[in-house]
């Protein structure tokens, strides 16, 4: 089995990856907005030698190698679209968007793409097989795996791998543990409409304050009481908006927030809940709500063969203590709609670093990496692809 020699590769292709990285880092673009970096992504990969595909508007796809060679399609995956943070860094190469930032790594997953991508098309002769890279829009948003997914971007793929810069977790080392990773991000509305009055007089209206405040705790009480504790079921109430004014009851009020799980099945079941508690609550004070339970990123699961092979793959590469063990966390990833779809891996890459002000957490305005972990990234996804093209489904998935 091919295994590649890391001292050459980081000689060759790590100043490539910083590089990347940094021109990445200044021109944050929101989710769906990622124009200029679809651009900059194509502009790359053409200079490669490679043809890349548009699809969903900013997404891309490029394919390395010949799947006719053994039937197989392995696949990398980076995520591309900033956050709306004023970045507070102080870097040279800090963002030149106001307002936006890259402050959560996905700059990191450019660049370890790129470099993965310059990698395999060097040795695309030795590939027995093929390997995609997607480059994918609207993660933050939670929308643009399924997109790419329904424009064809899984096709003939046969095993996927992601990776995540992560704070948290030294430089250097990484997660990759089978089964739940992360937890389902689903985001609601609850609307609840009442009659406006005086406040000096609530009786002559319908307050949607109150009931509100009702549904908010009667949501929260559901949860705990309707779910075992020993399974996670999250709901947290973000934001809520109603009246304009201190002496007079408003007609609507608005409740924003999310949930979280990491079984399918306990997912599933809070939107039946809560409509149900929600239009029972605000009917017990003659107010009307209603519900708008919005689906974003799905339980991430990875598949066990997947993880024991990227675990294989990063062992032979950085020795068997590059390995360290994460919880699994109620963040969301939309990564989770690939693995529904084929067998693969979500791997975490630690990036914490004093001596780098690597220290602060994803989003954060101060949020910064120890770009040494680039090089390693790109490597460990290259060799996930190399040995999943040599031995193939066989015994492992």
């Amino acid at each position: 089995m091919k295994t590649l020699e890391i001292g050459e590769i980081t000689e060759k292709y790590n100043d490539y990856a910083i590089q990347m990285r940094r021109q990445f880092h200044r021109y944050p673009e929101s989710a769906g907005q990622e124009f200029k970096t679809c651009r900059m992504i194509c502009e790359e990969l053409q200079r490669m030698g490679l043809e890349p595909h548009i699809i969903c508007d900013t997404g891309v796809t490029v394919d390395i190698g010949e799947r006719s060679r053994s039937g197989h399609t392995a696949c990398i995956r980076a995520d591309i679209d900033g956050l709306q943070v004023q970045e507070e860094t102080g870097a040279s190469y800090a963002s030149e968007h106001e307002g936006y930032m890259h402050a959560c790594g996905h700059d990191a997953h450019i660049a370890m793409a790129l470099t993965a991508a310059r990698i395999l098309k060097d040795r695309e002769e030795e590939l027995n097989g093929s390997v995609r890279v997607i480059f994918q829009p609207a993660e933050e948003t939670a929308c643009g795996a399924r997109q790419m997914i329904a424009a064809g971007a899984l096709d003939q793929v046969d095993t996927i791998y992601g990776t995540h810069v992560w704070s948290g977790i030294p430089a250097g080392m990484f997660s990759a543990e089978a089964g739940s990773r992360m937890a389902s991000a689903d985001f609601f509305t609850i609307t609840i409409r009442g009659k406006g009055a005086h406040g000096s007089m609530p009786n002559k209206g319908i307050d949607p304050i109150a009931a509100a405040a009702a549904v908010i705790q009667n949501v929260q009480v559901s949860f705990s009481r309707e779910f075992s504790p020993l399974e996670t079921a999250l709901v947290s109430f973000c934001q809520i908006h109603g009246g304009n004014t201190d002496n007079a009851i408003p007609d609507t009020v608005t409740i924003g927030g999310t949930t979280r799980a990491f079984l399918p099945r306990i997912r599933d079941q809070f939107p039946e809940i809560m409509n149900r508690v929600i239009r029972e609550t605000a009917a017990a004070f003659r107010a009307e709500a209603c519900l708008d339970y919005r689906l974003g990123a799905s339980p991430l699961l990875n598949d066990k063969g997947a993880s024991d092979r990227a675990i294989r793959a990063v062992r032979r590469l950085f020795g068997e203590d590059a390995v360290i063990e994460k919880p699994h966390d109620t963040g969301g990833e939309d990564f989770a709609e690939y693995l529904k779809m084929v067998p693969g891996v979500f791997v975490f890459l630690g990036i914490e670093n004093p001596k780098e002000g690597s220290v602060y957490p994803n989003h954060s305005s101060h949020f910064a990496i120890d770009e040494s972990i680039l090089i390693k990234g790109a490597a460990a996804a290259v060799q996930y692809c190399l040995d999943f093209l040599e031995e193939g489904n066989d015994g492992i998935f």
